[in-house]
């Protein structure tokens, strides 16, 4: 019988529990037994039948093993035999806490093991069941320094607890070496530096900090990618075990070579990286290194003496500080950890992590993972509902279509509302019992008993899985949202909004095009519908998306209440939703329409050569709390990185003076004069990241390629052929050139007409003017 194990974090410490006599589990169809019991394993398996049965009514039996080996060559003889197998991807660890709703909090009962002297405390479980209590748990922020070799120089720790930090940096070399050094050690500096001999001694000090220290959390800037990967490599090339785990556990890789999240084993501890939560959490940067996000969040950046920026002189400065100025760079490790934490800190990343994980049954520190997530919240309802997941998806290959996108009316506007549906595809599931379970009853229930659904589904009205938790969740939103609750808050609606994507995504077993589509199409139906009673009222909808629908209020309605007419249209709405559903289709609704803003000036463009509304583009104004003018971007130059950031800014300027009445045409001729007399050469930097090795690219032609094939020719190095290498190129009169080993003068007028022209065009057409007596202009003066 196998044995799980958890790590589990008490009020009086840490304590690895086993529960015994585990087994893996999965089901087949009861007729298919037979058959089943013809592999050479058979003999070893347990059968239970239960009352349970697939999503074809046909009874099942669960099928036990005792190993995950024994596991294994099962599955194997029945995709040999044509069987198919239900619920094999759930491993028995993550069953064991599912089954009994267990999410992140529990409370085991059993008994403790005898102890045994520099172990870790040992418990063996019989039970286990939910819990509320609440344990704090202790992190670090970790960052190494290192040659350009990878060669380890130092690694920095920091962390806080009630407001007192703590700091430490371990360091190779020695107090005497600070006496020549440009800067010099100062007391703070001389508590928390560690000095040791050499790479090999900062290793062995490192795991014994780990084991005097013991952090529950690991945090860092791709830490587990670059930090973890590399004292792994430095540790295995000097033969030392990185025991750097719980109860000196060592640090391992799954797969190897392959130094990813998913990878990496390291046990009883939770490692999170700073880039890939707050992209979970759906942060959005121009670049994700720390120097940027610390300098948006925290308007600090990295505390290099010289202030350099780039990678490669980020290198190399710091092997200078370390053969010349390790004060400097002590403090320079120190602050990139602590960066790292007030980060983590100042977006709540702790809390958010730690919410996502006990609503959702994730292990704490997994990011993404929609797909686990959806089946750890359902299949235990599923289960007491008398059903197993099916073995695959239902389609192959029938998708059902995205979002509602209006074709918009172009123009420039005063006075423009906008209205969203609070979590519409969640009300959507809610409000038309869409769930997998109730789609299976419901197509051979009477008519009577079930609501339609799109493609031909029916959705039983009998005890409906899915909308149930999602009300449970919308309800612990809005208690999360009374009691300002961040973390928690944007943790639901970012599982609320998955399980849309989760039933559209061939990748879970739940996915059917007639659950998917008909969410979507609904949503469709729901757009249009309340497009035409806006409309009947009176007033033209010029633009509409997914769940935002934009309202014109006619010229210059100087003398009426907006906020009133816009809070009297959503009433309206919704009351007709009501009373529409109740009566056509017998069903409670649950879609909120929301007066979401009021836009007092408004640029819809047309698509570039066209008199045709583009979508998904648009440029408001209004007025904020402070009396300002603010602008909102969507899906246009100035908030996509692709764009040089002089066209960003002179896009955003030009808005401004538009909807201000300041003159364009002169500050436009003023930007290009500039532009033509080399003024604004930094601001016309193109930077990319590879998204792949250069070697892996198909077509090489693209500006970034180029540009990064050249760096690694002029200096020698394949490090800039990487996947994750940033490119800072600039386009030359010979294309696009690394900006460090640039060979050629820069093309000016191909950022006058393929930067500037197109982001001007469209604000002076609004003014019956034209780029060209601009450029024109200049060229002539050249």
């Amino acid at each position: 019988m196998a044995w799980l194990h958890y790590y589990i974090k008490t009020a009086d410490g840490p304590v690895l529990v086993t529960v015994p006599h585990a087994e893996y589990v999965c089901f087949c169809a009861t007729y298919d037994l037979p058959r089943l019991q013809a592999l050479p394993q058979s003999a070893k398996l347990r059968r239970l039948d239960l009352p349970l049965k697939n999503f074809n009514s046909d009874p099942v039996t669960a099928i036990y093993a005792s190993s995950s080996r024994l596991f294994r060559q099962v599955i194997r003889g029945a995709v040999d035999l044509g069987i198919p197998l239900f619920e094999t991807d759930i491993r028995p660890e993550h069953r064991y806490l599912i089954e009994r709703y267990i999410a992140l909090d529990v409370e085991f009962i059993g008994q403790f093991e005898p102890a045994v002297k520099g172990a870790l405390t040992r418990f063996t479980a019989t039970r286990a069941r939910k819990s509320s209590v609440d344990i704090q748990l202790q992190a670090i922020s970790l960052d190494f320094e290192c040659s350009m070799s990878g060669e380890l120089y130092s690694v920095g720790l920091y962390g806080k607890t009630l407001d007192v930090e703590y700091k430490k940096v371990i360091m190779v070399g020695s107090p005497g070496e600070i006496s020549g050094d440009r800067t010099a050690i100062s007391d703070d500096q001389a508590d928390y530096i560690e000095w040791v001999a050499d790479e090999r001694g900062l290793i062995l000090s490192l795991i014994d900090w780990f084991a005097e220290f013991d952090p529950d959390i690991i945090i860092g800037w791709a830490v587990v990618t670059f930090d973890l990967a590399l004292v792994y490599r430095r540790a295995k090339l000097h033969g030392i075990k990185l025991a750097i785990g719980r109860g000196g556990s060592e640090l391992s890789w799954k797969v190897a070579d392959k130094y990813r999240p998913e990878t990496l084993s390291l046990p009883g501890r939770v490692v999170l990286d700073g880039i890939d939560w707050l992209k979970a959490a759906f942060y959005r940067f121009d670049s994700f290194s720390l120097d940027s996000v610390s300098r948006a969040l925290l308007e600090e950046g990295k505390a290099l003496p010289s202030g350099k920026k780039g990678v490669e002189n980020r290198a190399e400065e710091i092997t200078e500080l370390f053969h010349h100025d390790k004060a400097a760079l002590a403090h320079y490790n120190l602050t990139d950890s602590r960066l790292v934490w007030d980060v983590f800190k100042n977006t709540e990343l702790f809390e958010f992590a730690i919410e996502r994980s006990r609503l959702t049954g994730l292990e704490l520190g997994r990011v993404g993972a929609s797909v686990a997530a959806f089946n750890n919240l359902y299949l235990p309802h599923l289960h007491r509902a008398g059903f197993v997941a099916p073995a695959m998806a239902t389609s192959q290959g029938l998708e059902s279509p995205g979002g509602y996108v209006m074709d918009s009316i172009p123009g420039l506007y005063k006075h423009i509302l906008v209205l969203d549906f609070k979590s519409l595809y969640p009300s959507i599931i809610r409000t038309f019992l869409i769930d997998p379970k109730g789609l299976i009853k419901g197509l051979s229930e009477p008519e009577a008993d079930n609501v339609d659904g799109f493609l031909g589904a029916k959705f039983s009205r009998d005890s409906p899985i899915l909308p149930e938790l999602v009300k449970t969740l919308m309800e612990h939103r809005e208690e999360a949202k009374s009691e300002k609750n961040a973390p928690l808050s944007q943790a639901i609606k970012i599982i609320m909004n998955s399980l849309y994507g989760v039933l559209g995504s061939r990748g879970c077993v739940f996915h059917d095009a007639r659950l998917a589509s008909s969410i979507t199409l609904r949503g469709h139906q729901i757009m249009k519908q309340t497009r035409a009673w806006i409309e009947e009222l009176g007033y033209q909808v010029i633009y509409g998306d997914t769940d935002s629908t934009f309202v014109w209020l006619g010229q210059d309605p100087s003398d009426i209440d907006v906020d009133k007419i816009g809070k009297g249209l959503v009433e309206t709405i919704n009351t007709r939703w009501k009373c529409k559903l109740d009566k056509e289709m017998n069903i409670a609704c649950h879609l909120e329409l929301e007066f979401e803003c009021h836009y007092e000036q408004f640029f819809m463009p047309t698509l570039r050569g066209s008199t045709e509304g583009s979508k998904k583009r648009y440029v408001g104004a209004l007025t904020n709390n402070e009396g300002e003018l603010q602008l909102i971007f969507k899906g246009m130059e100035q908030v996509r990185s692709d764009w040089s950031p002089l066209a960003r800014r002179i896009q955003e300027a030009l808005y401004y003076r538009l909807f201000s009445k300041q003159d364009v045409m002169v500050f436009l001729q003023e930007v290009v004069n500039d532009l033509m007399q080399g003024k604004l050469d930094e601001e016309l930097v193109f930077s990319k990241r590879l998204r792949r090795d250069i070697a892996d690219y198909t077509a090489k032609s693209s500006p970034h390629v180029k540009a990064a094939k050249m760096m690694c020719d002029f200096s020698g190095s394949e490090r800039f052929s990487k996947r994750g290498t940033k490119v800072e190129y600039l386009i030359t009169l010979n294309g696009a050139e690394p900006v460090k080993y640039r060979q050629s003068a820069i093309d000016y007028h191909y950022y006058l007409t393929r930067q500037l022209a197109p982001i001007a065009e469209p604000v002076l057409g609004l003014l019956d003017k034209c780029f060209s007596d601009i450029s024109s202009k200049q060229m002539s003066l050249i």
